[in-house]
């Protein structure tokens, strides 16, 4: 799964299913192309999220087990696959997305210590 087209097709889908349509086009050539100042932008990524399709759960509970693989990226570094447990151990005080289902079901992890379940 870290092939870069697979991580591609996570990134390309959460911000086709949950970003905004003003921010949409935005997200999708920042998650794609991922240039060195997208750490500025990322705290601004929350006010563009569509919030008729998140919803706070800051235990995750319910939300898929803690050995379930997807794509975590934290805008610092590469994005790569990993275990919710995995990601759960990275994303302190970081904004991340962990993208389970492309399009589908994606953990937004705000720096604040807030998580967001993304779900189409």
């Amino acid at each position: 799964m870290n092939d870069t087209t697979n991580i591609d097709v996570h990134l390309k889908s959460f911000a086709e299913a949950f970003v905004l349509p003003q921010r949409k086009e935005k997200w999708i050539t920042l998650l794609s192309q991922r240039p060195e100042n997208i750490i500025s932008e990322a705290s601004k990524l929350f006010n563009y999220l569509d919030h008729n399709y998140i919803e706070q759960n800051d235990q995750l509970k319910n939300v898929v087990s803690h050995q379930s693989t997807g794509v975590y990226y934290d805008f610092k570094h590469q994005p790569k696959c990993v275990s919710l447990k995995d990601a759960l151990e990275e994303e302190k005080d970081n904004d991340a997305i962990f993208s389970i289902e492309p399009g589908t079901l994606v953990i937004y992890f705000n720096h604040e210590g807030w998580n967001f379940v993304c779900k189409n």
